[in-house]
């Protein structure tokens, strides 16, 4: 009966002993300067004793017109004020965590973001890192940093079709001069939508896609926000497109 009586206390207890504790690295350098597209890589890991999830709030602080940005947290990507959530078991190590910042050509300035998170269990312990993305007007006449590819994304917004152009300035070209370029549409949860996998296309020449908001399946896809990202394997760059009624 006592040994009974025992068990009950001692689990009755354990909420009170549970121990939640995390740690929060970026495993990028915080500050990057001199290019056209920005990502930051970070680390999350459970260090406490019980299984906890996590919530992720990321909030542009100082912010260059024209440029955007995402951030992807627990398999899931968003833009900045969406909140997302991860789930991880003692020891378990998440390292899926990114800020990507897509700037606009000609367009310079300073982004500044700010990444936070925070346990759902015990709401008390939180961290949050800035990054900071510059991008400088180039030193030789003045001309802006290029872009690695030539890329658009138009009408924006669109309602029927979008229509995307792109030219491959593949730096390998003088040994292989094809490359197969991918091509995909997610929506703003970060779900893939739609792909064009491969794209063969002639290095520096000029290549056209119209995409009729529909999805891998040809289903028309609902009104919002959509990123279209155009990969060749040595660069990738992504574009924000709205689509209306």
């Amino acid at each position: 009966m006592r040994l009974k009586i025992f068990i009950l206390l001692w689990l009755a207890a354990l909420p009170l002993f549970a121990q939640y504790n995390f740690s929060f690295v970026c495993t990028s350098d915080t500050f990057q300067t001199g290019t056209d597209y920005f990502v930051y890589y970070f680390r999350l890991t459970n260090t406490g004793t019980q299984p906890d999830s996590y919530a992720f709030d990321c909030r542009i602080i100082d912010t260059v017109p024209g440029w955007f940005a995402i951030y992807c947290a627990g398999g899931q990507c968003a833009e900045p004020g969406i909140i997302l959530y991860d789930y991880l078991t003692p020891g378990a190590v998440d390292t899926g965590i990114d800020i990507s910042i897509y700037t606009t050509p000609n367009v310079w300035g300073t982004e500044v973001i700010n990444l936070k998170v925070w346990s759902i269990h015990n709401q008390n312990l939180r961290d949050s890192i800035n990054v900071y993305a510059a991008m400088e007007q180039g030193i030789h006449g003045g001309k802006p940093i290029s872009q690695p590819f030539k890329f658009e994304a138009y009408p924006n917004p669109f309602s029927d079709q979008c229509l995307i152009k792109f030219q491959n300035p593949n730096k390998s070209a003088f040994r292989n001069p094809k490359s197969e370029i991918s091509l995909i549409i997610y929506d703003i949860s970060g779900r893939v939508v739609k792909s064009f996998i491969p794209v063969s296309d002639i290095v520096n020449r000029e290549s056209c896609i119209i995409w009729s908001g529909d999805d891998n399946f040809d289903r028309s896809v609902p009104e919002g926000i959509y990123f279209i990202e155009v990969n060749n394997g040595e660069n990738k760059i992504c574009r924000k497109v709205v689509k209306v009624k």
